[in-house]
């Protein structure tokens, strides 16, 4: 990847690679015999499981409920048997898991709730339907929508910011939706209202290099006059939620404030698309799309994927590798996390499957910081990547909190920009951990 001099205040500009997928439209993805359910693939406590091992179970079936308000439910997106309840790799470490042999006859649960009353629901009902279904946010964040959609005390929503900037390299599957289903991206946000009785603006955001999405989504959006769709120049990370919603309404958000602190709310399309759909249709969240994409896989493609499937059946679908590959990624190359293991599940907040070659994936020897101030120009959350990172490997997680490593969102700027090849992402994921472990205990 390359990046440039040029407005990098705030962000870089990898090469996005998204040209192999951007143009293939979704096919569904084969599915295997063996399912694979994490009890914790969304942000919170982990889900509890409700059957045992020997029970048989339908598609949309739930399997594991919330373990706490900021937690979600788990469906099984196949009908089965389940085989064993066990710990699994999966791209976030080690889970408990509940695995399904799937039967292939795909026995439908009955909807969540009734199909075709989502115009008639309350917001109540569309909230308790939205945390029914376990719907996360499906961007990567994976943290519980109905949450997010329930404001603190003391503070009202006049703004709905909708994701669509994807600006992930070789990631599409946001854009895919985009361009195959606006209609029911819409509807989602049509239906969101209710929620919210102050909205007076909607703004859907995405990167001008999907020139095709801002068509469909304009043609979608054409007779609401409040919902505006805002091309946005592309750079990474244009999606963040801070840097989102500076982008289209020019308000900040503090350091370690929420979205509501300046009144908005940012939902990613996919995740939108899910809340209608499970207000609609009664369909709890068992499938998203994903790519498969990078140089050694054959034949790249949009899946659309059954939750709990092992990544190493969707590259099988893509005709499997060209080359040896040298890392394969739970995501895309900035974010993404590397797994070792193509037994590793898809979860609802995977977003795609990257493959590197190894020059690609070739990082070089790390050396000692030259000062550049290079990770402090490209942060977009204005932190000082390599004095958290320092504070961190001296041992000093007291001095990482208070360099602000909790507002790190991860995008990985820092790390890729390093002339120095310093791991500062690595690093301050750890210190994070380190943080999150020392005030829990």
């Amino acid at each position: 990847m390359s990046f440039s001099f040029k407005g990098k205040h705030g962000g870089s500009h990898p090469d996005d690679n998204k040209s192999r997928t951007s143009k293939l439209p979704i096919e569904d993805a084969t599915v295997p015999k063996i399912m694979v359910f994490p009890v914790s693939m969304h942000i919170g406590a982990p889900a509890k499981p409700v059957v045992e091992i020997g029970d048989k179970v339908k598609a949309g079936q739930l399997i594991a409920e919330a373990g706490g308000f900021v937690s979600a439910n788990i469906y099984s997106s196949v009908s089965g048997e389940v085989i064993a309840m066990e710990k699994r790799p999966t791209v976030g470490g080690e889970s408990d898991a509940i695995i399904i042999k799937n039967d292939y006859s795909y026995t439908m649960a009955d909807p969540i709730v009734e199909p075709g009353n989502a115009a008639g629901m309350s917001k109540d009902e569309i909230l308790d339907t939205v945390r029914k279904a376990g719907i996360v946010g499906m961007g990567g964040a994976t943290f519980p929508t109905s949450v997010k959609l329930s404001p603190p005390p003391g503070m009202t929503v006049d703004t709905l910011v909708i994701n669509g900037a994807e600006c992930e390299p070789y990631s599409t599957s946001d854009h895919r939706v985009m361009v195959e289903h606006p209609d029911e991206i819409i509807k989602g946000i049509n239906l969101s209202r209710k929620l919210f009785p102050l909205l007076k603006h909607i703004y859907i955001g995405i990167e001008d290099n999907k020139p095709d999405a801002i068509k469909a989504l304009e043609e979608a959006s054409a007779e609401f006059k409040d919902i505006t769709v805002r091309p946005l120049k592309a750079m990474y990370p244009r999606g963040s939620e801070k840097n989102l919603i500076k982008s289209v309404t020019g308000r900040e958000v503090p350091p370690g404030g929420l979205p509501a602190a300046v009144r908005c709310v940012v939902l990613n399309t996919s995740t939108i698309r899910s809340c209608y759909r499970a207000c609609e249709l009664g369909e709890p969240l068992i499938e998203r799309v994903v790519s498969v994409s990078g140089t050694p896989i054959k034949n790249p493609k949009n899946l659309r994927v059954k939750i709990g499937t092992p990544m190493d059946s969707l590259i099988d679908d893509c005709g499997g590798f060209s080359e040896v590959p040298g890392k394969v990624l739970g995501g895309g190359p900035m974010m993404g996390k590397p797994v070792s293991d193509l037994g590793v599940p898809i979860i609802k907040g995977t977003t795609a499957i990257t493959v590197l070659t190894p020059e690609e994936a070739h990082i070089g020897e790390e050396q000692n910081c030259i000062m550049c101030a290079e990770c402090v120009n490209v942060c977009p959350v204005s932190l000082q990547p390599i004095l958290i990172s320092e504070a961190f490997e001296r041992g000093n997680i007291e001095k990482a909190k208070e360099l602000g490593a909790m507002d790190c969102i991860e995008c990985g700027n820092c790390s890729f920009i390093c002339p120095s090849k310093i791991p500062l992402l690595d690093n301050i994921r750890a210190a994070k951990a380190a943080i999150k472990q020392k005030e829990e205990a």
